[in-house]
């Protein structure tokens, strides 16, 4: 198991337990972390956030920094995450 530090929206949820894996993915040259779920038709992405307010963001990189932001209550927090890897 290892962690990671790093700042993203407040409102990132990486503490539900959905039925996915924690993932790291590079995004603006830092490591972040998504979450990976397995997916039988690939029209879906499989790669995704969730939101606490909004539910499942289907990017990867959706509000891990204020540019890639989805609404208007984006609020920078430093998130400490465990992942499986």
């Amino acid at each position: 198991m290892s962690r990671e530090k790093f700042t993203a929206c407040k409102h990132l949820d990486f503490v539900t337990s959905y039925n996915a894996k924690k993932n790291r993915i590079s995004s603006n040259g830092k490591t972040k972390v998504c979450w990976s779920r397995r997916v039988i038709d690939f029209t879906f992405p499989s790669l995704v956030q969730f939101c606490k307010l909004r539910g499942r963001l289907n990017d990867p990189e959706a509000c891990l920094c204020e540019k890639d932001k989805r609404c208007g209550e984006y609020v920078d927090f430093e998130h400490i995450v465990e992942t499986d890897d």
